[in-house]
């Protein structure tokens, strides 16, 4: 039929051929065609006089017969549908439609006919999109759109929300080739059964339907890059562009444009790529990218890998796979931290990203251009992907950890929001990164088609739905997620890591969504046991950059050594996670792959040491090695086979990482000695204690040696003592007796001591030695407020002694004291004995101190003695001082003396002293004492003895003692306070109060040494004795 309906176009030129489309009255008549050969050249008047369809061929099976040229020809019902309903009474119409207009037995012809079809649709002066029959209320749908856009607001009847739902999910909307028809028409006109609506109007009217899509973002994914595409019709040039070469577009580079819709539906995989050929503005014919339906998928993927990396990377395709594998070079520019998605039919979502420390100047040298706009992809850009660039390749590419291998997400990331000048500067920039230290595994799928919408179910919209082309891809596994592992404690490493790294819906605010659309989009994403397999079978093939380690794939295969492979890959993903700031994750990769090593290929061979070197430089760059550089032993230590000795454990024992000690222990396995003094300071380190019991428990050479000494450093073990505790005393053979000192260590901590002791009352029964001693560590611990008095009360009862020194501890207690002596008053009442000592450590605490006064106040009252040691103490307290003062005048005022050395030792508070004198003042007045040994106090106090001096002038006037001496003192002191003092002594007594000239030169001697000259010359007009006036 081909041979005779067809005749053989040119490939070289703009030649194509139309239908004419026969008129006939009567709609049950056959359809009659002819087919001619037109010259599809520029004629620089516009558009053409023919129209070009739009349509899905529909199912190969359901096929009718129509005349063409006399001929019989075949074709499938739903085109047969649309020519009986595009037939015209009266009048010719012309049309181009592949199915009929192209030879598709001719794969020649069909390659070169492929590479005009974007002209084809540019050229015609209306494209015709053909969704179907009518069904599923689709005319009442149509029609309501038109109204929509009309009153600019859309129905809340759900029957019509359910007719447009149903309609948007024709398949029209799913297939690929019609991306490029609707980008390159002019002026569009939608048919459904005998509707027609503009393409403006249709979109404009959609437009206000598009809250309806948000519980169903896989379908608002697929309408909103057609709704992109469709609006801009009526605004594209009606003339036709005269260009040499190849037609194109121009809309997107070739990259983004199949990250973006490669999903969609296809009759021949071929198609994926050249359906966007002739939409991308990056050139690809220029590399041999052409329509040629004659070669396999395969060549045609490593073909577009090549063209938008470079040509030089190693591409491995699976037989019948939709797949790439490749290995490159690669440096981690830094990480997704946000992606914003806007509802609005743009069909673009902002992008921020985090640079790692050794790009933070990208950050600069970008401003604020943190944030990209890029187009939307089908694989959900997500918070955690890895923002790289590749060896040779001028782009960024966005990956996500996948096991040990990374799934690619964007293949070339372009922000589309910067100007030519900072675009320009942009690849500048990467282009000055010659460095790539990192071996990344990669895999680009780009199979599947768009089959999911999990939310949009029959049942729920109660319209019938082709369930095969609905449901079936949401139960497809995508690689993003879980593998099946080879090693199965990497497998807990590898989930661990795609949770971290790869953060899921609620790291991706997407304006505007419901609750119920994030649920739906939700769709589980993961990759198959064989797909995993398959990249598996891309092992790296060339030189480790960092290890110098040669790798080869046959090797690998021969000895069955996938794990020591797998090792390799490890590594570089623990790399690359450091690279992120992921320490954690790091640490836990690279210990996986130095055990491995060890597992494999013994504690001495060069690469297991290469695996320990790495995680000992990890840990010092961290700073986690900081403290053994300053160990000369722990420089041969780890490098080197000289023995261990016993002080050197105990030197790594007390650091405050256990890092060192897990190095030492992995590096020279069993000839570590782990005596019981390196067990001591490991169960009282109180930074890594418990990490390293843990490490020491988890060797099997490792002999723990349990004694009094070491249960009692862990039971003082402020962080993990109790944990500690609990395995040493399960672990012990023979029963440990817990001593006073023991008990003594848990009293004392500050953190863990109650459920320590708990534990040891459980252990021991009420036979544990509650000494004078153990209580008066309790009552000082300021942690654990009362609970651990407490809980001696409850096993012990009335025996318990609350001594002197007992209460003297609670009373300085600065957190719990006050709880503390309220419990000791509820238990033992009068026969508590507060006496001047108690009183004096309740004086001095600087944060309970008057309340506690206070309280022994209201439980003794005139028992207690103010003495003047004890008044001391309160006034010299800087925190609670003033209160302290203020509330015993309040309780004993007329019984309180105010000595010398009480005034003394107020002076000497730097914090309220000055405050406490003149409360005194205002208190006793002219009782205060002002002695020559006060004054020598107040020139001496740098914070606010000028203060004093002035309060003391104001109160007593020149009535107190100044002498030769003190001026002396004054001189003699440094900084600006003894300026200042000096200069109010010399306003209040330079002319009153005369001194020596042997003492007057003395103080200018000493001020020309730090004054300045004018104030020096004011001091020598002091008044001298025997001068007269």
């Amino acid at each position: 039929m081909s041979q005779s309906l067809y005749s053989p176009l040119s490939l070289e030129s703009n030649t194509i051929r139309l239908l004419r489309i026969l008129p006939n009255e009567n709609e049950e008549a056959d359809i009659n065609c002819t087919l001619f050969v037109y010259p599809l050249h520029d004629s620089g008047r516009g558009t053409h006089r023919y129209e070009a369809l739009s349509y899905v061929w529909g199912d190969a099976d359901n096929a009718r017969p129509i005349c063409v040229n006399g001929h019989r020809l075949t074709v499938r019902a739903n085109l047969h549908i649309a020519l009986s309903r595009l037939r015209d009474p009266v009048l010719e119409r012309i049309i181009w439609i592949d199915a009929i207009c192209i030879n598709q037995e001719d794969l020649n012809e069909r390659g070169s006919q492929v590479q005009l079809m974007a002209k084809v649709y540019s050229k015609a002066s209306q494209v015709i999109i053909w969704l179907g029959e009518e069904a599923d209320n689709s005319e009442r749908a149509l029609e309501e759109i038109v109204i929509t856009a009309k009153n600019s607001i859309s129905s809340s009847s759900k029957i019509l929300r359910k007719a447009i739902l149903a309609l948007l999910q024709r398949s029209w909307f799913r297939r690929i080739w019609v991306l490029q028809e609707v980008a390159a028409a002019r002026h569009i006109l939608i048919m459904c059964g005998l509707v027609e609506i503009d393409g403006h109007a249709f979109c404009s009217g959609l437009n206000f339907w598009k809250d309806s899509f948000e519980a169903y973002p896989k379908l608002q994914s697929l309408i909103r890059s057609m709704i992109y595409l469709m609006k801009e019709a009526n605004f594209r040039p009606k003339y036709a562009k005269s260009s040499s070469g190849n037609f194109s577009l121009d809309i997107r580079p070739l990259s983004e444009l199949i990250d973006t819709y490669y999903t969609r539906e296809s009759t021949d995989d071929l198609d994926k790529v050249y359906a966007l050929l002739a939409m991308c503005s990056d050139n690809p014919t220029s590399a041999g990218l052409l329509p040629d339906y004659t070669i396999p998928w395969e060549q045609l993927f490593q073909q577009l890998v090549q063209f938008i990396l470079c040509k030089e990377i190693e591409v491995i395709i699976p037989q019948g796979r939709k797949k790439a594998k490749f290995r490159s070079k690669g440096c981690v520019l830094g990480s997704v931290n946000s992606v914003d998605v806007d509802v609005a039919w743009n069909d673009m979502q902002k992008v921020e990203i985090v640079f790692t420390d050794a790009f933070k100047y990208l950050q600069s040298e970008m401003g604020t251009q943190t944030t990209w706009n890029i187009p939307m992809t089908e694989k959900n850009i997500q918070r955690g992907d890895i923002f790289c660039i590749l060896q040779g390749v001028s782009k960024p590419t966005i990956i996500r950890l996948c096991g040990d291998y990374f799934s690619v997400i964007m293949i070339a990331a372009t922000p589309m929001d910067f100007t030519l000048e900072l675009k320009s500067e942009w690849y500048k920039i990467l282009r000055s990164i010659t460095t790539f230290p990192r071996d990344l595994l990669l895999a680009w799928d780009l199979g599947g088609s768009r089959k999911k919408f999990a939310s949009l179910e029959s049942e729920s919209l109660r319209v019938p739905v082709n369930s095969n082309s609905m449901i079936e891809e949401d139960l497809e596994m995508d690689e993003t997620q879980g593998v099946e592992k080879n090693i199965e404690s990497s497998e807990e490493i590898r989930d661990s890591l795609e949770v971290k790294i790869h953060i899921k819906a609620e790291g991706c605010s997407e304006s505007g969504r419901s609750s119920e659309a994030k649920e739906n989009s939700n769709i589980n994403e993961h990759s198959t046991a064989e797909e995993y397999s398959e990249v598996e079978e891309c092992s790296y093939m060339g030189e480790n950059s960092e290890t110098g380690e040669h790798l080869n794939l046959d090797r690998y295969s021969e000895t069955g050594s996938r794990i020591w492979d797998n090792a390799i890959k490890l590594r570089n993903v623990a790399l690359i996670l450091k690279d992120l700031g992921l320490y954690d994750d790091a640490e836990e990769l690279f210990l996986q792959v130095m055990r491995t090593r060890k597992q494999l290929q013994g504690i001495e061979h060069p690469q297991t040491l290469i695996s320990i070197a790495d995680l000992q430089s990890f840990y010092r760059e961290q700073g986690h090695l900081k403290e053994t550089d300053q160990l000369e032993a722990m420089k041969h230590l780890l490098e080197s086979a000289a023995q261990v000795s016993k002080e050197d454990v105990v030197k790594i024992a007390s650091l405050s990482s256990c890092k060192a000690m897990m190095l030492l222990v992995e590096r020279r396995e069993g000839h570590v000695p782990i005596m019981e003094e390196a067990v001591k300071i490991a169960a009282a380190n109180k930074d890594c204690g418990l990490d390293m019991m843990e490490l020491f428990s988890k060797k099997s050479w490792i002999q723990i040696p349990i004694t009094e000494e070491i249960v009692e450093a862990a039971a003082g073990n402020h962080y993990g003592g109790y944990t500690i505790l609990k395995y040493l005393l399960g672990k012990s053979e023979s029963q440990i007796p817990i001593t006073e000192e023991i008990v003594k260590a848990a009293a004392a901590n500050n953190r863990e001591g109650n459920i320590i002791l708990k534990y040891l009352f459980e252990k021991g029964g009420n036979q544990l030695p509650v000494t004078e001693e153990v209580l008066k560590v309790a009552a000082g611990n300021e942690e654990e407020d009362s609970n651990i008095i407490k809980l001696f009360f409850e096993k012990k009862g009335s025996q318990l002694p609350v001594t002197e020194e007992i209460l003297k501890a609670a009373a300085g207690n600065e957190q719990n004291g006050c709880h503390i002596i309220n419990l000791f008053f509820e238990k033992k009442g009068n026969q508590l004995q507060i006496t001047e000592e108690v009183l004096k450590a309740a004086a001095g605490n600087e944060q309970n101190g008057r309340h506690i006064i206070k309280l022994f106040f209201e439980k003794k009252g005139n028992q207690l003695q103010i003495t003047e040691e004890m008044l001391k103490v309160s006034v010299g307290n800087r925190g609670n001082g003033y209160y302290i003062i203020r509330f015993l005048f309040e309780e004993r005022g007329d019984h309180i003396l105010i000595t010398e050395e009480v005034l003394k030792a107020a002076l000497r508070n730097k914090w309220s002293g000055y405050y406490i004198i003149k409360f005194l003042f205002k208190k006793r007045g002219d009782q205060v004492p002002i002695t020559e040994n006060i004054v020598k106090e107040v020139v001496g106090n740098k914070r606010y003895g000028c203060d004093v001096m002035k309060f003391f002038f104001e109160q007593r006037g020149n009535q107190f003692p100044i002498t030769e001496e003190i001026l002396k003192t004054v001189a003699g002191n440094e900084g600006y306070p003894a300026e200042d003092m000096m200069s109010i002594l010399f306003e209040r007594m330079g002319d009153q109060f005369p001194i020596t000239e042997k003492t007057l030169k003395e103080i200018l001697e000493l001020a020309a040494k730090k004054w300045e000259p004018d104030f020096v010359k004011r001091l020598s007009t002091w008044k001298l004795k025997g001068c007269g006036n």
